[in-house]
């Protein structure tokens, strides 16, 4: 949907108007920017008692106006602005009108628009013969005397298009994005001023990538590891050493030989949610110009069925050089991550090096879909990332890590094994401590496991049913923070 900025209301465009819970109507710039309409908007205002998200449609002598409920007066913090403007753009779903027009109702409007945007996104590519859901109102007017007000909004858009592109990533069938297509896609982030740089499955073998390649030995669609690197915008930023970002990317995921049940598998498509997140991330930092040094690097497999698939008791050598047991086929995601991590590590020397996963089912037993988990021992990241993810609306729920789960991955043939013991428990921590052993002594180093949040189970405020990008606004929130400090 198109938004356009003007200095002065057209006339014959009908009006919406944010209203208090005590009738008060909300409006910056108030009579100045309605003249002779104001009092009666007022007195049509005073007889309302909507609640928040709640609308009223009405008709006066002067016009068609929408009546929006914000709630009650109160300082909205940038997250309950961008979820009003979310609620905004489904209100305006069922209007007949082609365009409307509004004046900003607070200070930082711009996170309104924000969330308004956000919201603004379907996946519907597919559908060639159902009809697609069409929307009458095309046009919102931003009208505002504030010459900041559009600059801001702008300086959002590379974000917002950024989750957008997540999304879709998400949504696509495995027949359409595999290991092959989704490098492609990624090769496109030159354009932005990206360095990409692809490992095909004979540079894997030659550098040693064995519990990467013992994943994607069962497909037709060979693995790959792909590193983008955005340098940021000054020789400062580029001669820092880099935050690395890496995500699980799974394109589908049968499980292997270790099958899943059938009913739901349909969602393993999505299991490449943590590449898409890091890699729209970056995504973000380079349309944006953000001046940091962010690394984003993704292994990319498909967990297939078939007579060369990896079999429970294999045993890998990782590129660490440290030997796996593998268990369970369907524990694959930590495995492609082991090589991944080590790799980020001995190429980059990382200042800050996290990880982004749909890794265990066990997060959604533990957080429903309300939190993320962070595993991490380094308090003031755990911290720093929290503080960022409440500040966007991705919370964050600190998990625990300790030597019983360790020690419950010992194996008694390898190194390590792929999952702890049957009956043991504390699956997505056993998890994570099998990633931290990928991690190097002194490493600054946080896990975060989606696998609870990918998926939005409904239309949200901010986001429709399906993939929801989980971490993007979180991840680049953070990054900009630590920019500026």
């Amino acid at each position: 949907m198109e938004i356009n900025f003007l200095p002065q209301f057209e006339k014959g465009a009908p009006v919406i108007l944010g209203i208090y819970q005590n009738g008060e109507l909300a409006c910056l710039q108030s009579s100045s920017c309605f003249t002779e309409r104001w009092e009666s908007l007022k007195k049509l205002g005073q007889n309302l008692a909507l609640k928040e998200g709640k609308t009223c449609y009405c008709q006066n002598d002067q016009g068609n106006v929408l009546f929006i409920g914000l709630g009650e007066k109160k300082q909205l913090t940038s997250y309950e602005k961008r979820c009003l403007g979310g609620r905004l753009w489904s209100a305006l779903g069922d209007l007949p009108w082609s365009t409307v027009q509004l004046c900003p109702w607070f200070e930082g409007f711009e996170e309104v628009l924000y969330g308004f945007r956000l919201r603004d996104w379907g996946f519907h590519k597919y559908r060639q013969k159902r009809p697609v859901p069409v929307r009458t109102c095309q046009a919102l007017l931003c009208v505002s005397t504030d010459k900041n007000l559009e600059e801001k909004d702008n300086a959002y858009k590379g974000l917002v298009q950024s989750v957008h592109w997540a999304r879709e990533l998400g949504h696509e069938p495995a027949n359409i994005l595999y290991p092959q297509t989704f490098v492609q896609r990624l090769q496109q982030l030159k354009e932005l001023g990206i360095d990409v740089d692809v490992l095909d499955k004979k540079a894997l073998e030659e550098k040693g990538f064995g519990a990467l390649l013992g994943v994607g030995q069962g497909s037709v669609h060979p693995p790959y590891l792909v590193i983008l690197h955005w340098k940021g915008t000054s020789q400062a930023a580029a001669a820092q050493d880099p935050v690395v970002l890496v995500g699980k990317g799974v394109t589908f995921d049968t499980g292997g030989v270790s099958i899943k049940p059938a009913g739901g598998m349909e969602e393993m498509k999505a299991d490449m949610s943590g590449a898409a997140v890091v890699t729209a991330t970056i995504r973000a930092a380079a349309l944006t110009k953000l001046d940091r040094n962010v690394v984003a690097i993704v292994p990319l497999v498909e967990n297939a069925v078939s007579g060369g698939a990896q079999r429970p008791g294999d045993i890998v050598t990782s590129l660490s050089g440290q030997t796996i047991e593998v268990l369970n086929t369907d524990a694959e995601g930590r495995l492609i991550l082991a090589d991944a991590l080590w790799y980020a590590q001995e190429r980059y020397k990382p200042s800050c090096l996290i990880d982004v996963a749909t890794l265990t089912g066990a997060m959604r037993v533990a957080l429903g879909n309300e939190f993320a988990g962070i595993f991490s021992q380094d308090e003031p990241l755990v911290q720093e990332l929290k503080i960022a993810g409440a500040e966007v609306g991705e919370k964050l729920w600190h998990m625990p890590l300790c030597k019983a789960f360790d020690d419950a991955m010992n194996s008694e043939w390898a190194d390590m094994q792929n999952i702890a013991p049957g009956g043991f428990g504390a699956g997505s921590s056993t998890a994570a401590e099998f990633l931290k052993r990928f991690v190097k002594e002194g490493q600054k180093w946080a896990h975060l496991d989606i696998a609870n949040v990918d998926m939005a189970p409904r239309d949200t405020a901010l986001c429709p049913k399906g993939p929801s990008a989980f971490g993007v606004q979180l991840l680049y929130h953070w990054l900009k923070k630590d920019a500026r400090s």
